[in-house]
């Protein structure tokens, strides 16, 4: 049936009579949070205080805390935001307030730094499944340790909403915390005494490129194989930019202290060639998204994993010319991101198991990553970084490799893994090295250490020329400082697969 416009307007009318007659209230829309802002939260302290949700179009709205308050008015599409001053850090439980049509009371609310622990199946492992976890469970609970866990969701669209809770430490809650970032804040609780918030955004087997927003991923140079490949997946796959959108994207721009990153071992094969460059941009797309500068990011160099009887130095390709796993290039991979200002790395190859993705040494990886935040934001006095290759030079039939961040003096160490690992034998000689002369190929080494340096020589190679360490999916080298820190992997040479 057709409606003449004349009667359409009678419609409109009697429509718009109708609503002016029911009471105001019944028009408002509640005010609504993301979940991040609820009981037990953690609020960054000494930065300005980003705090957003929605509300009716046009309703005023205020926010308070300690004394602070802010207002605003929502948007015509009910999105609202605004930002309060910095707060001085404080464990005394405060009320968050937010007045709007209706008032929102958000209670126990600590002051202290907030850190995101995100990654993939190795920074998700929980707590009480990790070395040292069981021990854990006799510790008393720790009301100013807190971690809000962010649940999977298949949503593909970036979204400011989010779904979670903030849970403080105890014998209940904690072993279902990521097991890094409950051994990480333990550390910082125990040095800083400062309520610590661990924000947690996991997932297994997740690539780099599901954590890097299609804007970062279609800057030049674009990631063009990886923008086609999202088009072509469908939604229960993992493609890129989903993750993104479904746990970063909901929680900027959320006040943060940094980044805790481990994630890399699903970026194997030829992928581990392209991580020098997609690492790098994955960290400079969120801290262009937070926009709160060059926030600390500091991330876990790949444990060992593979072949314990291998070649000294494995080659990229394997029987057939195809791909191994290549983790020696994915580590150099992710080391390429320490060229960005205030990154850091956290080495955990000497934490890995050869027939194991997920080792459970988490302990060791977690006070590694605090080592670096210790020193780099709280400005402790430690040594947070094994022995780093600094250069070499050739003397004769030998090759000296000189090295920096020592700490006491370079020594023959042994993983910290207890287990049954020859490894954690008595060690009486370095061993990891190998080099190479004109030829290329790579001969095991005999080492020396010499101070600070090492020097390098093998029977098999007249005039080396190139060295590397530990060049291998699971290495077996022992260089370490006197504070227990291992040396990371290194190569002198540039060839490339």
């Amino acid at each position: 049936m057709s409606i003449s416009s004349t009667s359409l307007g009678k419609i409109i009318v009697i429509a718009f009579s109708a609503v002016a007659l029911l009471p105001c209230g019944s028009l408002r829309a509640e005010v609504i949070l993301p979940s991040i802002f609820c009981d037990h939260m953690v609020l960054q302290h000494g930065a300005t205080l980003p705090v957003w949700g929605k509300a009716s179009p046009g309703e005023v709205l205020t926010v308070s805390i300690l004394g602070h308050s802010a207002r605003t008015i929502a948007a015509p599409d009910g999105n609202w935001q605004v930002t309060l001053p910095p707060l001085v850090a404080s464990p005394i439980p405060q009320h968050f307030i937010v007045q709007g049509n209706n008032r929102i009371e958000i209670q126990d609310v600590l002051i202290g730094d907030v850190w995101i622990c995100a990654g993939d199946s190795n920074m998700e492992y929980p707590l009480s499944e990790s070395t040292g976890g069981r021990d854990t469970q006799g510790e008393p609970s720790d009301h100013n340790l807190r971690f809000f866990y962010t649940p999977k969701s298949l949503s593909e669209d970036p979204s400011r909403s989010t779904r979670g809770r903030w849970m403080t430490s105890s014998t209940q809650n904690s072993p279902s915390f990521s097991a890094v970032g409950y051994f990480f804040a333990r550390d910082l609780r125990s040095s800083q005494r400062l309520p610590i918030g661990i924000i947690q955004c996991t997932e297994d087997e997740s690539p780099a490129q599901v954590w890097v927003s299609h804007g970062g991923l279609s800057k030049k140079p674009s990631f063009s194989e990886y923008l086609t490949e999202r088009v072509s997946q469908t939604a229960d796959q993992k493609t890129p930019s989903s993750l993104f959108n479904r746990l970063v994207f909901p929680l900027i721009p959320y006040a943060i202290t940094g980044v805790i990153w481990y994630q890399g071992e699903s970026n194997e094969g030829f992928a581990s060639l392209e991580y020098r460059r997609l690492f790098p941009r994955l960290i400079r797309d969120w801290r262009e998204h937070w926009k709160q500068g060059p926030f600390p990011f500091f991330f876990v160099l790949a444990a060992g994993f593979g072949d314990q009887d291998g070649p000294v130095v494995e080659s990229f390709n394997g029987d057939g010319h195809q791909p191994r796993r290549a983790l020696p290039w994915l580590r150099e991979g992710q080391s390429c991101a320490l060229i960005l200002p205030n990154t850091g790395m956290a080495d955990a190859t000497d934490l890995g198991m050869p027939d194991e993705h997920q080792p459970p040494d988490k302990l060791d990886v977690g006070r590694r990553l605090a080592l670096l935040a210790r020193k780099r934001v709280y400005g402790e006095p430690v040594v947070d970084s094994g022995p780093r290759y600094c250069c070499m030079s050739r003397e004769g039939a030998k090759i000296r490799m000189r090295f920096q961040d020592v700490g006491g003096g370079l020594i023959l160490g042994a993983t910290p893994f207890q287990g049954d690992d020859s490894r954690a034998m008595p060690q009486t000689k370095p061993t990891g090295f190998a080099v190479a002369g004109k030829d290329g190929k790579w001969y095991a080494a005999t080492a020396l250490i010499d101070g600070s340096s090492i020097l390098l020589s093998s029977d098999a190679v007249q005039h080396p020329m190139e060295a590397r360490y530990n060049w291998s999916g699971y290495p077996r080298g022992n260089l370490y400082n006197k504070d227990g820190l291992p040396a990371a992997p290194f190569r002198t040479d540039t060839v490339q697969p």
